[in-house]
């Protein structure tokens, strides 16, 4: 057989770790076209966005692969909705499998939406459901903002002497969920949203505990005990980001070592913004605490984009800084998802290179990101081999090394990918 087909065919088939994705919804709210538009598979939120994302070319290319998947030729998100509301009555199940054909494991971020996971009537499916449809159980990462609101609003919702410190409180029980995810073989990761709530340039030292006090109790004055408390003072933020690259450096070498997953430019909050000031997303101010933690491994969700060579440069300058494709497919044109890969190559050892999904609230989002992340890298890797940068086996374990082997290795897992023609 022709050795380009051979490669080809590795690339469209060997399994992956989808090591950043979100739970999958049931079939119930996954039907709720008014709540969730399907064209949202296009953007990070539907809020303020979705009249846009239909002009866009990453739309009309999701169009036309959205019909494969349903079986039906779709020239209009009309069509889409149409074909999908059909294949949501009659083969809900088919869907996701057909959605997550490939994967081998799941490293799902805990949790999406409020803490709620049900397979009732909830909005996600539970994580041992997840575990039918990929050969091997399901992995945690943790969201360390969800950890800090969920702890905050426990301590104002239950009795407290008065002299204790809201503050002092909020560390101990802080930390000690730290610890406890640390402990908990389940989890694999944690993940900072810091970027979109207060920028990437962490400082690499701690305020004093007055500092820290008055900034929780402005997070305080801004939350509720009926609506919660969200995060969003970066003295705080800043903090607990140091808390877990502390705790991995000391650890570093250890099996108890979780990789800290910063999301970043391409992600905004639920309600479509990017709070975040001009400059603060950069991946190259996290220099800092990268120099000042090098135990810590770093993972750059969303290839840093726009900052691409930013974090390709991170990941050739420091072995513990890895750069995620994920959200890059599908949100972006077939032109940048190529130009994104390319830069990302430029420097960045292979090694360093990690593939996800990044999918979430619609099983389309697997299919389209798996279908064009391979595409994508199909077309370069042949092009190097084609003008003798590497060679057909040197292709292939790259492309084994960004599906399959480098999360396999950051996380720990101890999986073996199995594939044949």
């Amino acid at each position: 057989m022709d050795p380009l087909l051979l490669l080809k065919n590795f690339i469209r088939h060997h399994p992956h770790i989808d090591h950043h994705a979100h739970h999958i919804p049931n079939r119930y709210s996954a039907s709720h076209e008014s709540d969730y538009p399907v064209e949202c598979v296009l953007i990070e939120s539907w809020a303020h966005r979705l009249e846009t994302s239909h002009a866009s070319l990453p739309s009309q290319r999701a169009i036309n692969q959205l019909g494969e998947l349903y079986g039906t030729l779709c020239s209009t998100w009309e069509d889409v909705v149409a074909a999908r509301t059909q294949y949501l009555k009659e083969d809900y199940n088919g869907m996701l499998r057909r959605s997550l054909h490939g994967t081998h494991m799941l490293l799902l971020s805990d949790p999406l939406v409020d803490g709620t996971y049900s397979d009732g009537d909830g909005l996600v499916q539970s994580r041992e459901w997840h575990d039918r449809f990929a050969p091997s159980p399901m992995k945690i990462i943790v969201c360390i903002e969800t950890i800090a609101e969920s702890v905050l609003s426990d301590i104002m919702n239950e009795d407290r002497r008065s002299e204790e410190s809201v503050w002092s409180l909020f560390r101990t029980k802080f930390l000690d969920a730290i610890e406890l995810a640390m402990s908990d073989s389940a989890v694999v990761a944690f993940k900072t949203d810091v970027c979109t709530r207060s920028g990437l340039d962490v400082a690499p030292t701690s305020p004093d505990d007055a500092s820290l006090t008055a900034a929780l109790h402005r997070i305080l004055d801004l939350g509720s005990k009926k609506h919660g408390y969200k995060f969003e003072e970066k003295l705080v933020l800043d903090w607990m980001v140091l808390q877990i690259m502390k705790r991995n450096s000391s650890r570093y070498g250890g099996l108890s070592v979780k990789p800290l997953q910063f999301s970043t430019a391409l992600t905004t909050d639920e309600m479509g913004r990017s709070e975040t000031r001009p400059g603060r997303e950069n991946p190259i101010l996290l220099q800092p605490i990268i120099r000042e933690y090098p135990g810590s491994p770093v993972v750059l969700l969303h290839a840093a984009y726009p900052y691409t060579k930013e974090a390709g440069y991170l990941a050739s300058r420091y072995p513990v800084v890895f750069v995620d494709f994920s959200k890059v497919f599908p949100c972006i044109s077939r032109d940048g998802q190529e130009r994104i890969l390319r830069e990302s190559l430029e420097i960045a050892s292979t090694n360093r290179l990690l593939w996800s999904t990044g999918g979430q609230i619609y099983p389309e989002t697997f299919w389209l990101s798996n279908r064009q992340f391979r595409q994508a890298l199909e077309k370069i890797l042949i092009e190097y081999v084609q003008c003798g940068d590497c060679n057909i086996m040197q292709a292939k374990n790259i492309a084994k090394d960004i599906l399959f082997n480098n999360a396999n290795k950051l996380y720990s897992l101890g999986q073996t990918a199995e594939y044949s023609l």
